[in-house]
């Protein structure tokens, strides 16, 4: 009988980052407050923390795969000062109608489709009933909603910590 792994699906604009938009270069990347502290808290309650974000700046030509690259890596080294750890990062570069080349493309990974969490549940054997989901937007709703995952809207009055140690507890 395998055992199943506990999650936390993060998007990552607007609730581990500033969302300022399309951001191409780590010194407009700006990581809120008490994100990596957050993170810790479910590293250490066992949880496995999984990005699920839509990057289509790169389908749209406005950030290459190597400049997101070097946000996710800045991103990781910087959570990594709290002892903490991002297991994996999700991201999908299309977009239907503004992507360019072969970025233009209509996919299941795209949130609100929920293409990237369903990846996410079979390469990391996710236990959903025990996993959930904080986004910011009705898409990350949508998203979370279409692979059985609870979800719950970063608080605006909370800071990410205060908000995960809240729901963990509620486990």
């Amino acid at each position: 009988m395998k055992n199943f792994n506990k999650c936390v699906f993060l998007d990552r604009d607007g609730v581990l980052n500033e969302d300022l938009g399309y951001i191409s270069s780590i010194k407009k990347f700006k990581i809120l407050p008490y994100t990596g502290k957050a993170i810790k808290f479910l590293n250490d309650r066992g949880y496995l923390v999984i990005l699920i974000t839509n990057q289509a700046g790169v389908g749209r030509g406005l950030i290459t795969l190597k400049q997101l690259t070097s946000i996710h890596l800045y991103l990781k080294r910087i959570i990594k000062k709290n002892m903490a750890t991002i297991n994996d990062i999700y991201f999908c570069p299309f977009h239907p109608t503004h992507g360019i080349g072969k970025y233009k493309k209509n996919t299941q990974d795209r949130k609100p489709g929920s293409g990237m969490i369903k990846k996410a549940i079979k390469k990391w054997n996710i236990d959903i009933k025990n996993s959930f989901m904080i986004g910011d937007r009705k898409k990350d709703l949508l998203c979370s909603n279409g692979a059985g995952v609870k979800f719950y809207y970063k608080s605006k009055k909370k800071n990410l910590y205060q908000q995960v140690k809240e729901l963990v507890k509620r486990k």
